[in-house]
């Protein structure tokens, strides 16, 4: 993960027709929770699995291995997982297998601070994420989800000197590719709410072309690049195909008007006359969003609860937040989406002042912007980090230094 978190969207993509799948059981009947929605505790193997093999692998280009780091993250993600298997007796057992082995496999490479088995061992753990998803019966392109754990496997692989490797890894995410990208095409001109999506495809293309073009990682400093690169446009990805179409508003559920809960149609709403004067949005009383937390469970039981924790992802006593976010899959009330630099939008406690937030851990009162694609209110002040330099805050905003403020 990147500092303060990489937010990765674990959305349930609604694209039945452009992906794999394949199930195994039914969820609703093992405790695993409804049909359709993956398991926070499963969501947060995945989420763990990339904090492990970003700690081990270290930030480009530098590559230093942070293993106390990965350590840390290890124990949450012994803790999930473990948690989300007792609770769901319908994970395949070739995915609890390989995941049990790459498990016992970085206990022994991060105590010897063996970066490199420890790196390829986390990404073994989310290479698996694919297969366990499907069980869950969501409308997911499961090659998408692959390409989020194989695009960092080639990077690892030109890094390394796998050389082989390297060329079957690439092999893998174009043919991934040529599965998503006419639904991926068809997706763009729809969508104009979530930054990045317009170019999304070309970037691919050109990511991927830029890959293939070095084969056996001919040139590591290119494949480096473009192995981050390839991990950010799968992020707009996983959002484009989350997407709601241009000008479509709910008639009813999430995001539509209302004057009143009844209005909603769902138990698990209410209606919040603090957004555009009355907007179904999820109840309080199912999230968390602000509060101190360790673990997703932490902060909830609605579908787009994460958690971003402290030992991962240095938010000071673990933040929960509600991800992905925009303008019909609102927040909460008491909630605001706004976009941190470089990670998906994501709800945040609304504030007025300081006062408001968790001062004492380092939070402030802090301004986003609130125009679309990059953030959606209802307010534009959110509970988060002061900032130290124009980097920390969300262009166009730049940094006070000596307030820690972002300003206009």
């Amino acid at each position: 993960m990147t500092t303060k978190g990489r937010l990765v969207a674990l959305a349930l993509l609604g694209c039945s027709a452009c992906g794999s799948g394949g199930t195994t059981g039914d969820p609703t009947t093992t405790g695993c929770g409804p049909a359709g929605v993956v398991p926070a505790n499963f969501r947060d193997t995945e989420r763990d699995a990339e904090g492990v093999s970003y700690s081990s692998f270290g930030a480009y280009p530098d590559r230093a291995a942070d293993f106390a780091r990965a350590a840390g993250v290890l124990g949450l993600l012994k803790g999930v997982w473990t948690a989300g298997v007792d609770a769901c007796a319908d994970v395949p057992e070739p995915v609890r297998s390989a995941i049990d082995g790459a498990i016992a496999s970085l206990d022994t490479s991060i105590a010897a601070s063996d970066q490199e088995a420890s790196a390829y061992a986390a990404n073994d753990i989310h290479l698996q994420m694919a297969p366990l998803f499907t069980t869950f019966q969501p409308d997911t392109p499961v090659e998408i989800v692959e390409m989020d754990a194989v695009f960092l496997r080639v990077g690892l692989d030109a890094w390394f000197g796998r050389l082989d490797d390297y060329d079957a890894d690439v092999a893998t995410l174009q043919a991934d590719w040529a599965k998503v990208r006419a639904a991926a095409v068809d997706r763009v001109p729809t969508c104009h709410r979530v930054a990045g999506t317009q170019s999304v495809v070309g970037d691919l293309d050109d990511t991927l072309a830029q890959l293939a073009a070095s084969p056996q990682a001919a040139d590591v400093d290119l494949a480096q690049r473009q192995s981050e690169a390839g991990l950010l446009e799968v992020d707009i990805l996983e959002l484009l195909f989350d997407c709601v179409p241009d000008g479509q508003s709910p008639d009813s559920g999430i995001g539509s008007t209302c004057t009143a809960d009844g209005d909603c149609g769902d138990a698990s709403l209410v209606c919040d006359l603090d957004n555009g004067g009355g907007t179904c949005a999820p109840d309080p009383a199912t999230t968390r969003v602000g509060e101190a937390c360790t673990t997703t469970v932490d902060c909830g039981t609605y579908p787009r609860d994460a958690c971003n924790n402290e030992i991962g992802d240095d938010y000071p006593g673990g933040y929960c937040v509600m991800e992905p976010c925009d303008d019909v899959n609102v927040c909460s009330p008491g909630a605001t989406c706004v976009a941190m630099p470089y990670e998906t939008p994501a709800c945040m406690a609304s504030c007025a002042q300081d006062s408001d937030c968790r001062v004492d851990e380092g939070y402030v009162c802090q301004l986003f912007p609130t125009t679309p694609p990059i953030g959606f209110g209802p307010s534009d002040h959110a509970c988060a980090f002061a900032c130290a330099k124009d980097a920390d805050c969300t262009s166009p905003l730049t940094c006070d230094v000596a307030s820690g403020k972002c300003v206009p």
